[in-house]
């Protein structure tokens, strides 16, 4: 994944705390909401928002445990919670490459799955459920345009036509930040490599087709909120950023379109810390936060795809077309691997770190 800062993007109004406190998504029993303290840690924004109010009320009505909300779940931070002893984090949700970061440092307990429903955990692809960590929202690198830029069916569908200035005329806008790595592979996908032959990544191959790319692009954007600000300004027709980010803002009016082919899927996952206090109430949150009623309506206050696939089954089809874990939008994208990202090579280096520094290094040619 690429790691920028992540930042709210979708303020719209909620639908009540009660919602997730009824219907057949919950094995609910009565308890006293005074048997302790489970602490959350998030990103912020209205996806906590909607983990407050369509979560938290059941799970603290059946196990009579109450939730408290901490942000960012920052690696640093776990990392200085288990070496001292003094855990005060339980849950944390992130990215995947926290969390092999966070494995190898033996910060986080292995998960129980037996204690997980397997209903829920049947409809949730095999590649979200890891040793340490479970799929919980799903977000994409899509192709995202300005609708006044392309019209209705003439928009891009594939990065062969994000790259084909001549065809798809307009300013490009592609992540660069210190730090970061390029888009290696929907370089490669733009050059015609199959999606299911992207790794290991062909990085002279694709490098020579971000050579292609530069000329096209009219800003290099530093934060996925800035690439949609762009692209609702029409100050760029098209881009590479996050399409749950581009669909939040649709919702919003602004002209923005996303194409889900050849996007790029990755998770945002839930763990528990090592040391945490109460690992089988942890898991039992879990429980909660993964069922598919649940997860249905935190997609309509917030359009992260949903991991667990039977979400769609309390989702009209106009809200399924909007999220990227949709049965027809899915099956057109691609799991980023992580683990070809993160595998040091003879230097020591992860192909994260040599290609950021090329990154920075090919920008000053420029």
């Amino acid at each position: 994944m690429t790691r920028m800062k992540r930042r709210t993007f979708l303020k719209t109004a909620g639908a009540a705390a009660g919602l997730a406190a009824t219907g057949p998504f919950f094995h609910v029993r009565p308890a006293r909401a005074d048997k302790g303290e489970l602490v959350v840690v998030s990103w912020g924004g209205d996806y906590d928002q909607a983990l407050r109010d369509l979560v938290f009320p059941a799970f603290e009505k059946a196990t009579g445990y109450t939730v408290k909300l901490d942000a960012p779940p920052e690696t640093a931070k776990v990392k200085a919670m288990v070496q001292s002893g003094n855990v005060s984090w339980d849950v944390i949700m992130t990215d995947i490459p926290a969390v092999l970061t966070l494995v190898k440092d033996n910060l986080l307990e292995p998960l129980d799955y037996g204690a997980l429903d397997k209903a829920k955990l049947d409809r949730i692809p095999k590649e979200l459920q890891r040793s340490h960590a479970l799929g919980q929202r799903i977000y994409s690198f899509n192709i995202v345009y300005n609708t006044n830029s392309y019209p209705a069916g003439k928009a891009p569908r594939s990065w062969a036509d994000v790259w084909n200035g001549a065809a798809f005329p307009g300013g490009r806008t592609f992540n660069f930040q210190g730090g970061i790595e390029p888009q290696l592979e929907v370089a490669l996908l733009a050059d015609g490599v199959p999606i299911d032959k992207l790794y290991p990544i062909d990085v002279e191959r694709a490098w020579k087709m971000y050579d292609k790319l530069r000329p096209l692009v009219s800003k290099w954007y530093t934060s996925h909120a800035q690439a949609i600000q762009l692209l609702g300004a029409g100050e760029a027709a098209v881009g590479c950023t996050i399409g749950p980010r581009g669909i939040a803002a649709k919702h919003g009016g602004a002209p923005i379109g996303v194409e889900y082919n050849q996007g790029k899927l990755a998770s945002d996952n839930w763990c528990i810390v090592k040391g945490a206090r109460n690992k089988k109430i942890a898991m039992e949150y879990i429980n909660f936060a993964i069922d598919p009623k649940a997860q249905a309506a935190i997609a309509k206050r917030v359009p992260y795809g949903p991991s667990n696939g039977g979400a769609y089954e309390f989702l009209s089809a106009a809200e399924a077309a909007d999220l990227n874990t949709s049965p027809q939008n899915i099956k057109e994208q691609f799991w980023q691997n992580v683990e070809w990202w993160s595998t040091p090579g003879p230097d020591g280096k992860t192909p994260r770190e040599t290609q950021a520094e090329r990154f920075a290094t090919w920008m000053l040619k420029g």
